[in-house]
């Protein structure tokens, strides 16, 4: 996994390899990780903000995978697992709000103690994308910002997480292609909003169900999409909501759906 300088520099846009990542996310993943399996030792989600894996971790997954299409969601979840490693919650914070004002990170204070802590590539490439925005305010509201982890799930933070999360680079659409293991739990979080034929959702969920194991579930987290109707949800498929979240229960070789909320 070696990034394209050149690349990165002239693709720096929305939704491809290189777009600019939130520093935390803008969802309700308190909600959405209590419809985890109770017992989850392997999950896999999306690195996004690099919040998602560690609220995974939070909630109880014992082992947790990431994926995403852009390079930069490997960079802010690996600078929150070292921050996290090294700064109390107050310092952490502030090293997020420089990451977002500042686009040469050379110049973000406090960013040499962690550096050592990420891979000599992945800071190379952080270093030479200097005047392009990395990272993006998305969800940002300060220390008080209740989808940030409080001072409780930080400290348990510091004690879960150890080493970086395994990161796939890849999109949703190939993402079964690069799996190699079997989940208790995969969480698409904000992933099918953006994606609109309905095939093509049952396809890569159908893809996707043959990594989870017999008990275990795709969870599907969705902002922006109207609702389905019964007829799409007998299709084993996940239905478009606000803010709302569903499974697909893995049963053997039978796969049902349910609605949680």
């Amino acid at each position: 996994m070696i990034p394209n300088i050149n690349e990165a520099r002239k693709r720096n846009y929305c939704f491809s390899e290189y777009s600019s990542t939130y520093i935390t996310t803008n969802e309700d993943l308190r909600t959405s990780m209590k419809y985890m399996p109770e017992k989850c030792n392997r999950a896999l989600t999306v690195a996004a903000s690099g919040d998602h894996p560690l609220f995974c971790s939070l909630y109880g997954a014992k082992h947790v995978d990431t994926f995403d299409i852009s390079y930069n969601a490997k960079c802010i979840m690996d600078i929150k697992i070292a921050a996290i490693g090294k700064f109390k919650r107050s310092d952490y914070v502030v090293l997020l709000e420089n990451l977002y004002r500042h686009k040469d990170i050379t110049c973000v204070p406090n960013i040499n103690k962690i550096s050592n802590k990420l891979s000599p590539i992945e800071y190379e490439y952080m270093c030479s994308m200097a005047g392009l925005k990395l990272f993006d305010y998305g969800g940002w509201g300060g220390e008080d910002n209740p989808r940030f982890p409080n001072k409780q799930e930080y400290q348990k933070l510091r004690k879960l997480v150890k080493k970086p999360y395994e990161f796939y680079w890849t999109d949703l659409a190939n993402l079964s292609t690069c799996l190699v293991e079997k989940y208790d739990c995969i969480h698409l979080s904000n992933i099918f909003d953006y994606i609109r034929d309905r095939g093509f959702q049952i396809t890569i969920l159908e893809r996707l169900l043959k990594h989870v194991n017999v008990g275990g579930r795709i969870l599907i987290q969705h902002m922006i999409f109207d609702s389905w109707t019964d007829e799409h949800f007998s299709k084993v498929s996940a239905g478009n909501f606000f803010e709302k979240c569903h499974f697909i229960q893995a049963k053997g070789n039978v796969s049902v759906f349910e609605r949680i909320r």
